[in-house]
């Protein structure tokens, strides 16, 4: 070899070094200023009642930010770390969803399965397929819109009664014919993969998903077990912290019964990704089959790019995961507070991976609720036929119901308006006429007005 071809090589090498250098030092300095920025966001909401947990952001195997913040036990205010596990209440979903699809890779069930192959005395059971229920296209009701389902909540329930309790009046509409996201669905799910595989569904998530993937912080919650670093759940809203409702885990069951961490999920995340668990051709399935709701997965987007996500809740904790396919982003929180405004975290975080800016959430002051206040916003306002807004005053504070739904105390931070704690928009009350507001607006995300009913 040359002399000169060697200087050559040498050359090349050298700059090619050079380059990976500034190359490393570019995203160190990227790096460093995203973590200053989401420093400062995560900081605001924890300073406001409104983030008591863990963050996690990967860009594939590369750590972006990781941050635990608050306390797994207030009582004895034994801080979080990155190894307290949290309740994740919907994002077990993905995992129903992916037992569900290891099931029909046996060959042991098929998506086109009605129903009716393993529940024939669910009315209209052949009309509803297993796809439908993966995609909460089966029009069956969600067993929160059942008026007592909070007091049931608290009961050891076999999530069979669950069903029978839906089946009575069971379809909001016809089978494929729209979309509603439905927990009476995937209790379904459970309950056929326990049917199909003939173990418990604890069982079969563990051998054939957590085993294998080796997720050692994640199982199924029982109000029996004890689980070593799980947080205590507790309800923030704008006056006080208190521990959770109790709730009995049983009825959740197969569509939210199931604690874990953020590394835990990135696996989990990174394995359906890959296809480590599917052959590529099905994993494309899970997100394609749909633009609003894959297999197990929500369908969004985030500051312009392609997101596929998914939020959980339960009495003191929320949740989300987010996976972002351009840059490969994984992005997420897990809280022991229900109080977190998770749909706003989970696009704001996004936003801010994605070089988008954000604006900090600001704090809240209270006002005291006074009679004149009361007069303007106590009444009836009409959403939609069939769908009203009542506000209404109990104990010395205002609630807003909407029917069939709960009720939620409302926050006075100004004369006319309000904020919820645990819903993500401010109640305004507006075009006063003697005192007396003639609508409602949600301010929100979006904006919905109600007008107020004679």
């Amino acid at each position: 070899m040359s002399f000169r071809i060697i200087s050559l090589v040498f050359v090349a090498i050298v700059l090619t070094a050079c380059q990976s250098g500034i190359q490393g030092k570019l995203n160190s300095s990227l790096k460093e200023k995203l973590t200053e920025r989401i420093d400062s966001y995560l900081d605001a909401h924890h300073s406001n009642g409104q983030f008591n947990g863990s963050l996690l952001i990967m860009k594939g195997d590369l750590l972006l930010y990781s941050r635990s913040i608050g306390w797994a036990n207030r009582e004895f205010q034994m801080a979080h770390t990155d190894s307290t596990r949290f309740l994740i209440g919907s994002i077990t979903k993905p995992f129903t969803a992916m037992a569900i699809l290891l099931l029909e890779k046996e060959g042991k069930l098929s998506l086109n399965d009605p129903l009716s192959s393993y529940f024939p005395s669910f009315p209209r059971s052949h009309e509803v397929t297993v796809q439908q229920l993966l995609t909460h296209t089966s029009g069956i009701k969600d067993y929160h819109s059942l008026p007592d389902w909070r007091e049931k909540g608290r009961q050891n329930r076999n999530p069979l009664k669950t069903v029978e309790d839906v089946s009575i009046d069971p379809y909001l509409f016809n089978p494929g014919a729209g979309f509603r996201y439905s927990n009476t669905g995937y209790i379904l799910l459970g309950l056929i993969v326990e049917k199909v595989s003939g173990l418990s569904f604890e069982s079969f998530i563990q051998q054939a998903i957590l085993n294998p993937l080796h997720l050692k912080n994640t199982g199924i919650i029982t109000n029996e077990k004890i689980v070593p670093h799980l947080a205590n759940g507790y309800s923030s809203n704008p006056r006080e912290t208190l521990k959770a409702e109790y709730i009995h885990y049983s009825q959740a069951f197969s569509s939210g019964n199931m604690y874990s961490t953020p590394q835990d999920l990135f696996l989990f995340c990174k394995a359906v990704m890959g296809s480590h668990l599917l052959d590529s051709q099905k994993t494309n399935a899970i997100f394609k089959i749909s633009e609003v709701y894959g297999y197990g997965w929500g369908i969004c987007n985030y500051a312009g790019s392609r997101a596929y996500s998914h939020h959980g809740g339960m009495n003191g904790y929320v949740g989300s995961m987010t996976f972002i396919p351009e840059g490969e982003y994984f992005i997420c929180f897990l809280t022991n507070d229900d109080n977190t405004p998770k749909y706003r975290m989970a696009e704001d975080l996004a936003s801010l991976v994605l070089g988008k800016d954000v604006e900090n959430p600001h704090p809240t002051p209270l006002i005291p609720l006074t009679e004149e206040m009361k007069t303007l916003a106590i009444g009836s306002y009409l959403l939609k036929p069939g769908d009203t807004l009542h506000i209404y005053e109990q104990a010395g504070s205002l609630f807003m119901k909407e029917t069939g739904q709960e009720s939620h105390e409302l926050f006075p931070y100004k004369e006319d308006g309000y904020s919820l704690s645990l819903l993500e928009f401010r109640v305004i009350f507006s075009d006063n006429q003697a005192k007396i507001a003639q609508s409602l607006i949600l301010d929100g995300k979006t904006k919905t007005e109600a007008l107020r009913l004679p």
